[in-house]
């Protein structure tokens, strides 16, 4: 299976030339109290996303973190080509990010993969070989009914498991991994509008904290969460208007926080206020072109 992946590759970049050059981008500029000093700083980063097309092939890469480390380097994160193969299949190669669920448990990683991806009937089958292991990993996915099933590394006891959907008119996410033996890690989360505001729940259960890595998920950074709790939190947001307002209330290593935004345009202003600390603010400014 490795053989075939990397023959395909091969054979895929050596009879590519690109014709259409497309670049688009995203600024944050951030202002935080530090927590070490309590002063306000602010910093910038800037990623930039390069796209070469030629007929249905692309090759992608993306410099990020621009103007954000102290001595302003760039780091090229990604780099990495999707292309068909014929009718049958598609391949997708090189270094890119790939998250796992929906973003409740764990974010994007960056790996150099390959994968070759095709329809069966009504199944998605995914073949991936990430560069020095020896495993290929096997993705399915597929519908029942209203539901959107999708299994990451399904050959192996540490597959992760997705489900999306509809129930009583509310949207709900459901992610499950046995992240180490006997270790089984839960994040559910439905939404729902009534009358003008949105509403969110969510509910995890962290038995392994080695596999909940979700930094800036819609309850923030849940990564320090500790094995054998849970994390739960109630999302609310309205329009009105000037803008956008949310409010949430966190529950996280027993301790109760409370976030509330303001988003104006380009701008967002946060305020935190754990039950144990003083209040943090925050203003970050987002632009993408």
């Amino acid at each position: 299976m490795k053989k075939l992946v990397l023959a395909t590759a091969l054979a895929t970049m050596a009879s590519v030339s690109f014709a259409d050059v497309m670049i688009s981008g995203k600024y944050e500029g951030k202002m935080k109290e530090d927590s070490t000093t309590g002063n306000y700083t602010y910093t910038s980063d800037l990623d930039l996303t390069l796209k070469g097309k030629v007929g249905d092939t692309v090759m992608t890469s993306t410099f990020e973190n621009i103007g954000k480390k102290a001595d302003k380097s760039v780091l090229v994160k990604q780099v990495f080509i999707e292309t068909p193969i014929g009718d049958i299949a598609k391949f997708k190669g090189g270094t890119y990010k790939y998250t796992q669920g929906k973003g409740l448990l764990q974010e994007s990683t960056t790996k150099d993969r390959m994968n070759i991806s095709s329809d069966f009937g009504p199944v998605g089958v995914g073949l991936t070989q990430v560069s020095n292991t020896g495993d290929t990993e096997v993705t399915l996915s597929t519908n029942l009914g209203p539901v959107s099933v999708k299994i990451d590394d399904a050959t192996e006891d540490t597959r992760f498991i997705t489900a999306t959907g509809e129930l009583g008119g509310a949207k709900v996410v459901f992610e499950s991994q046995e992240y180490s033996a006997g270790k089984t890690n839960m994040g559910i989360s439905a939404g729902a509008s009534v009358g003008d505001i949105s509403l969110t729940g969510v509910y995890l259960d962290v038995q392994d904290t080695a596999g909940v890595f979700q930094t800036d998920g819609i309850l923030g950074d849940v990564s320090d969460a500790n094995s054998g709790t849970t994390v739960t939190g109630v999302v609310a947001s309205t329009k009105v208007d000037f803008g956008t307002v949310t409010g949430k209330y966190i529950t996280k290593n027993d301790i109760n926080s409370m976030v509330g935004q303001l988003q104006v345009g380009n701008w967002k202003l946060t305020a935190t206020k754990p039950e144990n600390a003083d209040a943090k603010f925050e203003a970050s400014l987002k632009v993408t072109f």
